[in-house]
């Protein structure tokens, strides 16, 4: 009875140490990551906004995807050089769909890029234009 007990308490530390080898580990490792920081206009970073990110030869699964930090920042390490798209939706309309070159070196082609003025002179003309047709209308409703 007493060999019963050893032989199954042996059984029972090698099966936990079985158990325990299923665990969890990290690596802290320095690469060359890309970082896109992302801003408004104003200069606000765009906090907390969904990012995809595709790979030059899969432009249907993102590579990574995730969300921008608070300061409006997301980094990604590419395996491969080539054409990465960046897709950004912060949830209010605001976004970005670009197109960034990654090199040798992690040495990236791209600029950054603001949305043009044309965009608020087209907003506010079409603004005046629905404002004189206004004015125009109440003239002849008048008459």
């Amino acid at each position: 009875m007493r060999i019963n007990l050893i032989l199954l308490f042996a059984l029972t530390c090698c099966w936990q140490s079985v158990g325990f080898a299923h665990g969890v580990t990290y690596h802290v490792v320095r690469d060359s990551a890309v970082i896109v920081k992302l801003e408004y206009k104003s200069g606000e970073p765009i906090s907390y906004a969904k990012i995809k990110i595709f790979a030059p030869d899969n432009d249907e699964v993102e590579y990574q995807n995730g969300r921008t930090d608070r300061n409006g920042c997301f980094a990604f390490v590419p395996d491969q050089e080539g054409v990465w798209a960046i897709k950004v939706d912060d949830g209010t309309g605001h976004g970005i769909n670009k197109k960034i070159t990654i090199n040798r070196g992690a040495t990236i082609e791209s600029h950054s890029h603001h949305e043009s003025d044309r965009n608020n002179y087209i907003g506010a003309f079409g603004v005046l234009m629905a404002v004189t047709g206004l004015l125009f209308y109440w003239k002849s409703r008048r008459n």
